[in-house]
């Protein structure tokens, strides 16, 4: 059985988070259940970590198009590693170590990413290397606990991005070509400080929180 963690109609498209099995038997059962043979096949390629991921963020997406009415062929890669999706959706997977989660959309001018992150104490502080100077400015007054969530959430959102704009870029973009500002109701603002110059791009990125697990979501556009 797939335990569906979140299902949710968001601004940037339908998004699923699921459980991720554990063991390669358990692994192998969830592939079986909801992938097609070419999936699986793939899937088996894969060391037991990084197939247990790819295994439930294939679930997810399905599950997430499914909600939309909408089917797939076999979920393989791209040259970039994203996931390859019919004409006119567009998607992205992400995972940590016990839940993967995806997002599709109806998209025919635009890219969707989305970051999965949980919420607990870090023993490193990676907010000098991910944030800007006017980032971290926004920083200033937290409570400890505060900054903690406040830092991930920025490097969340920047991931999701990073993952919309990758289908334009083609190319690696670092943490400080973008700053992103957020707000309590989980609406956000991005500035592109693209190295490169491309562009230029419409950004938006959203972002929630259930329980532990942070969610963020972006949509890129060209301008």
């Amino acid at each position: 059985m797939v335990d569906t963690l979140l299902d949710l109609r968001l601004d940037h498209g339908r998004c699923v988070a699921v459980a991720l099995p554990h063991g390669d038997e358990a692994v192998a059962a969830m592939a079986a259940q909801a992938l097609l043979p070419e999936e699986r096949e793939a899937a088996t390629a894969l060391g037991p970590v990084r197939r247990r991921a790819w295994v439930g963020g294939r679930v997810a997406m399905r599950a997430a198009l499914a909600r939309l009415g909408k089917t797939a062929g076999p979920i393989l890669a791209d040259a970039r590693g994203a996931p390859r999706l019919p004409e006119g959706i567009a998607g992205s997977i992400s995972h940590k170590e016990e839940v993967a989660v995806a997002l599709v959309a109806e998209e025919a001018a635009a890219q969707v990413g989305v970051d999965v992150e949980i919420d607990r104490p870090r023993a490193h502080d990676i907010a000098p290397r991910i944030l800007r100077p006017e980032e971290l400015a926004d920083l200033e007054g937290m409570t400890a606990s505060e900054r903690g969530t406040a830092v991930l959430l920025r490097f969340s959102a920047k991931e999701a991005v990073y993952k919309a704009l990758d289908r334009y870029v083609h190319r690696y973009v670092g943490f400080l070509e973008v700053a992103v500002t957020l707000s309590e109701d989980g609406m956000g603002e991005v500035t592109p400080h693209l190295r490169e110059g491309e562009g230029p791009f419409g950004l938006e990125v959203r972002w929630m929180k259930r329980e532990r697990l942070l969610v963020t979501t972006a949509r890129v556009r060209r301008a």
